[in-house]
């Protein structure tokens, strides 16, 4: 099984048709769970960043809300800080396990839409368990992004390194167009890249077909989530 993994990134094609040929959805927990322990320990090595970065949004977040008043806006921020800054006890275990849990959740999600566009454009009837478990091995280029990112991040004590667009720095933080080019990175196009060629087994489709549906979805998904983020930053002041 590891060989199957390290083969995810030096023969994608074999080993995504030795993946949909041989189906068995419990291959999709060993990437799955490499992806997640790496989150935690990630989230440990920088917990202090992790912990600057909420603490400066929370009180962004307080200090503009002028529904509250000054000596509430000090009451809610001693409590908050006291939260943020804990280093063990339940707070801190939630925050690992979260951090954890968001990639299945976010995996499930990709499958799910993803199945959906594939049955429609592409024609045929992948189910939900193949199209996870081909998600699951094309999530595989976070495992290098975690490996390489941790680090710069925390010698420079700086969680924002962008690997594509949002070098560019176009526009203030939350608003549309510096989340969307943000969303274009290199470990993202490369996980789309390999469930294109997933997609191209499970569809028996050329793969730049497939690529293109993929690529299309991805592109739709960020605008929606950049809109999203923009309008609720909006309200946030």
């Amino acid at each position: 099984m590891i060989a199957t993994i390290i083969n995810t990134f030096t023969a994608p094609g074999e080993t995504f048709e030795s993946i949909v040929k041989d189906f068995n959805w419990r291959q999709a927990m060993l990437p799955l769970s490499l992806i997640m322990g790496l989150a935690i320990i990630s989230g440990i090595i920088l917990s202090d960043q992790i912990a600057d970065l909420q603490w400066e949004q929370i009180q962004q977040s307080i200090n503009n809300n002028t529904n509250i008043s000054e000596e509430q806006k000090q009451e809610i921020l001693g409590a908050q800080y006291d939260r943020v800054y804990s280093k063990s006890g339940a707070s801190a275990i939630f925050t690992y396990i979260t951090m954890a849990l968001s990639w299945p959740i976010r995996i499930l999600f990709w499958s799910l839409f993803s199945m959906f566009v594939g049955n429609l454009f592409l024609g045929g009837g992948a189910s939900f368990g193949r199209v996870f478990l081909v998600a699951s091995f094309a999530y595989l280029p976070s495992v290098l992004e975690y490996i390489i990112k941790t680090p710069i991040q925390y010698i420079t004590d700086n969680l924002k390194i962008f690997t594509g667009l949002g070098v560019l720095g176009v526009g203030e933080e939350g608003e549309f167009l510096n989340s969307f080019l943000a969303g274009i990175d290199l470990f993202a196009f490369w996980r789309v890249y390999l469930m294109a060629i997933g997609f191209s087994y499970l569809y028996n489709k050329p793969s730049n077909s497939t690529l293109s549906v993929l690529v299309g979805l991805w592109i739709f998904s960020l605008i929606i989530f950049s809109g999203m983020g923009s309008f609720f930053a909006g309200m946030a002041g």
